[in-house]
């Protein structure tokens, strides 16, 4: 059949840029990709008037019927859904509505619909069509992914600090996030330190997160610290991106065994002082986006929070007012403060849950963490994952492929009844981190990436393009984040950076020394600055195609019928205006 396009502005108070794309796949479920942006901040309503019809909406996460249409200022968000019966002939109605009234105008391009516009809303009507020839697409080459393509960006700040350039493909270097966006990436993970440089202690050594640039002492910037994070949530919206907030309640990396507690909260000794504690903290930075008009399209809860969160001091010793799983309704008592506060603040951020294991070796594991979370009133909107191939292969996955991953996935959204999003996905394109730094060649964390059993570039956009094949046949899933893109070793002035993951304390010298960079070689960069190909190109394929500008659909001074006039394209179109019937051209039918 032939697709069906929308594209709309809904003015008023609420003024939102829409694209509609829906098509009917061969189960006969219908999709709907939706690109928005709302100029003032408002609401409005996205739902279907059809009680069999269910939508997914990345913005605001929850697949219920009659559910809402979220668009916030200066975002772009993508948004798909599908009818779980059959379309019949009497079609689907899809419902716009501005949260503030009337004065709705929009343009249609070709496409089975009609449009009926009152004082609060405008209904959409797919009609099933009759069965046309598949029409080749115009540029095979370029297939808009459907799903979200992001990176973990935290490190933004401390990598141009230590004079990282980052080059586009034909060399000329440039900012990172004017190349990631012109590259197709839309959605920025940012991680969310409490009081990044705090000294933990793990294994019995003693760790920091990476404070300084060049100077051996204690002083420097607090990278994925507050203001950190700020600017560069600010960054990424100017680039047009989604944020990933990543609020990790920790001042060091926490993850499936260790969930520091604060420093700041080092003299907390009750579970209820750790809620408030949680409550106050994260409502307190989410007004700080707020106040510069950010809104996270996703927020997640901690990191790979496998067995719960804030259950160890500094020291790395469990403690027992903590959010350990064994003690199951003390840790969702934690995470529903940490949603509560985000929701207040911004109702519409989708909030994640993110466990260590996205692959289909650990499935039953992660539906129980899930399920139990869930029955114990734990609120979450997304199920979020770490994928990657060479950690499936150490969870025994049958298939460490996106395919297995899909395994995983499909168990997730049938059981828990929730969208996933991958919150990290890696692959090596070189077994072995730079030549030359540390005095020799040192493999990187992941290797030769678990059952593909290679390290290379073209092997790294093999399983790019694998992954975006796998999305394409899971609607549910919203997107993923890579992991790293960024974060990579290089030559400054003749000698290698010393960009690393954590600072490693040593009490013979009383120093703090870089304890080595253990992905640099999973980067979507090489060691230059340049650009992969899984990057330049299979990312580059897929990116969204161009999103009209604000000045191609700002409307006339009054929202009246001319302004349809100029801006409906030819199409089997009807609107209905104030009891009058139009065609595409404007003409009024008798």
């Amino acid at each position: 059949m032939k697709n069906k396009y929308l594209c709309g502005v809904i003015v008023g108070l609420l003024c939102a840029v829409i694209n509609v794309l829906a098509v009917r796949a061969e189960n006969a479920d219908w999709y709907l990709y939706v690109w928005s942006e709302s100029l003032s901040g408002d609401l409005g309503q996205f739902k279907t008037t059809d009680a069999d019809d269910v939508f997914v909406i990345p913005s605001c996460n929850i697949p219920v019927e009659g559910i809402k249409f979220c668009v916030r200022n200066g975002s772009w968000s993508k948004m798909y859904g599908w009818k779980d019966a059959a379309v019949t002939a009497t079609g689907v109605d899809v419902e716009l509505a501005s949260a503030d009234g009337a004065n709705g105008w929009l343009a249609l391009a070709e496409g089975d619909y009609k449009v009926t516009f009152n004082s609060t809303a405008m209904t959409i009507r797919f009609d099933e069509p009759e069965e046309e020839p598949t029409e080749e697409p115009e540029d095979p080459e370029h297939v808009a992914a459907s799903f979200l393509m992001g990176g973990d960006l935290t490190m933004a700040t401390y990598m141009e600090d230590w004079g990282t350039v980052f080059r586009y493909q034909d060399g000329t270097a440039g900012d990172v996030f004017d190349i990631l966006e012109s590259y197709g990436l839309n959605l920025a993970r940012l991680r969310l330190y409490h009081t990044p440089g705090t000294a933990v202690k793990s294994g019995g050594t003693t760790y920091r997160t990476p404070v300084k640039f060049a100077n051996n002492d204690d002083t420097g910037y607090p990278y994925a610290g507050a203001d950190d994070i700020l600017n560069l949530a600010k960054r990424a919206k100017a680039h047009n991106m989604q944020i990933c907030l990543s609020i990790y309640l920790s001042d060091y990396w926490a993850g499936a065994t260790e969930q520091y507690i604060p420093g700041a909260w080092k003299d907390v000794t009750s579970h209820s002082v750790l809620c408030d504690s949680v409550e106050n903290y994260v409502r307190a930075f989410m007004l700080r986006l707020k106040e510069e008009g950010i809104y996270p399209e996703y927020v997640s809860i901690g990191n790979e929070t496998n067995y719960g969160i804030l259950y160890t001091d500094l020291n790395g010793n469990k403690v027992d007012f903590g959010g350990h799983t064994s003690n199951m309704s003390q840790c969702v008592a934690l995470f529903n403060r940490a949603y509560d506060a985000v929701k207040e603040v911004s109702p519409n951020s989708q909030i994640i849950i993110h466990h260590s294991y996205g692959d289909s070796g650990k499935i039953g594991i992660c539906r129980n963490f899930f399920k139990n979370l869930k029955d114990a009133g734990g609120k979450f909107d997304i199920v979020g994952g770490s994928y990657y191939p060479h950690w499936a292969k150490d969870h025994n996955a049958s298939d460490c492929t996106p395919t297995g991953m899909l395994e995983w996935a499909k168990d997730l959204e049938d059981n828990i009844g929730k969208p996933v999003i991958l919150m990290e996905v890696g692959y090596s394109w070189t077994q072995y981190r730079p030549n030359g730094k540390n005095g020799g060649n040192y493999e990187g964390q992941l290797h030769l990436n678990g059952c593909y059993n290679e390290a290379t570039e073209a092997g790294q956009e093999t399983f790019i393009k694998a992954l975006h094949d796998a999305l394409d046949n899971d609607k549910k899933i919203v997107g993923y984040m890579y992991w790293d893109p960024i974060f990579v070793d290089q030559k400054v002035n003749g000698s290698w950076t010393e960009v690393c993951w954590a600072e490693k304390y040593d009490a013979t010298y009383n120093r703090w020394w870089q304890d080595g960079n253990i992905i640099s070689n999973t980067t979507l960069f090489d060691y230059e600055g340049t650009p992969l190909s899984a990057l330049y190109r299979e990312i580059n394929s897929r990116k969204p195609a161009t999103t009209p500008t604000d000045a191609e659909f700002a409307p006339a001074s009054d929202a009246s019928f001319p302004v349809y006039q100029k801006i409906v394209r030819d199409g089997q179109l009807l609107i209905l205006l104030d009891g009058r019937t139009y065609n595409a051209q404007g003409q009024e039918v008798r």
